[in-house]
């Protein structure tokens, strides 16, 4: 899970842009410019501006459409920690990745140095 003080592992996203999303066969990556990278091993949802799960990734199966290139090249405007599972990447066109450590054995998701 995560603690409050992870934060700080997080801010340096603030500001930056995804530049990639990466697909591998029990991951999802999305490396940001000028720097940073989220590896997701475990859930996370793409949120539309008005708050709907639109696109939702989890143990390499996700649902409807895969969306989460609308993400690309839009900086991120705030990030939150928003539950002890779980932290939001809010972007400047109004979409949101909520990413969500599901797994209680195994790691979930990494920012930079962060492993949960």
């Amino acid at each position: 899970g995560l603690k409050p003080t992870d934060i700080d592992a997080l801010k340096p996203l603030l500001r930056a842009e995804i530049t990639q999303i990466c697909v591998g066969p029990s991951d999802l990556q999305f490396n940001f410019h000028p720097s940073g990278n989220v590896t997701v091993q475990g859930r996370c949802e793409l949120i539309d501006s008005a708050g709907q799960v639109v696109d939702v990734w989890e143990d390499n199966t996700h649902s409807g459409m895969f969306r989460f290139p609308e993400l690309l090249m839009t900086p991120v405007s705030d990030v939150v920690i928003d539950s002890p599972k779980s932290f939001v990447l809010q972007f400047a066109n109004g979409m949101a990745l909520r990413v969500i450590d599901n797994s209680e054995q195994y790691e979930s998701f990494s920012v930079g140095n962060l492993y949960v």
